[in-house]
């Protein structure tokens, strides 16, 4: 009887080969992550805004009087910092910095010293841009009755856009505030996030 010794196994080339795939599987992978993790942190930001802006309408009802959403000031200190003062009309504003939420006392839609802090919101993640149009770039205004007031007592609709920041033709969502101060959430296709 007779035993012979069968080499079975992979030769270099083909262990290579798979080592290849397997690399090229995983970077597939680790970037469909990245992609889903973008998405979540746009929509976690679009819908913390949300509740804020229905929490400072029912404020302004509860109250019966003004309260304002306002856009925080660019801030170069650290992220985790809660913001401490409103955008100007002047400066650049955009709500991914963060905001405050406050009882407005003298509708000019600025934080002032001896105005009541109702919430304030950190920066949000990086990666979200966060700008609304021109109505609603710096801030949201409800008055007591609940209806959505620009500073000059008009009616204030709008619609504040949350994508991935730098990214073109990206799904991304819109938080929408129409004339009566209700507001709600889209999702829709952004040509361009800035």
């Amino acid at each position: 009887m007779k035993f012979t010794l069968k080499a079975e196994g992979y030769s270099l080339i083909e262990m290579l080969f798979m080592l290849f795939i397997l690399g090229v599987l995983c970077g597939t992978v680790a970037m469909s992550f990245q992609g889903l993790q973008n998405r979540v942190h746009i929509q976690a930001a679009s819908e913390a805004l949300l509740n804020d802006i229905l929490s400072a309408r029912a404020e302004a009802l509860r109250r019966e009087r003004r309260v304002t959403l306002c856009a925080a000031a660019l801030d170069s200190s650290s992220q985790a910092a809660l913001p401490r003062a409103c955008a100007s009309s002047g400066s650049k504003v955009a709500w991914d910095q963060g905001w405050l939420v406050f009882e407005d006392a003298n509708s000019n839609g600025l934080w002032d010293e001896g105005e009541p802090l109702l919430q304030q919101r950190s920066r949000i993640n990086s990666q979200v841009s966060a700008t609304g149009n021109s109505t609603v770039s710096r801030y949201v205004s409800f008055g007591a009755s609940g209806r959505s007031l620009s500073l000059n007592g008009a009616f204030q609709a709008g619609t504040i856009t949350f994508c991935e920041s730098g990214a073109k033709a990206r799904e991304g969502w819109l938080l929408v505030v129409n004339a009566v101060g209700r507001a709600r959430l889209d999702k829709g296709q952004i040509a361009i996030c800035p």
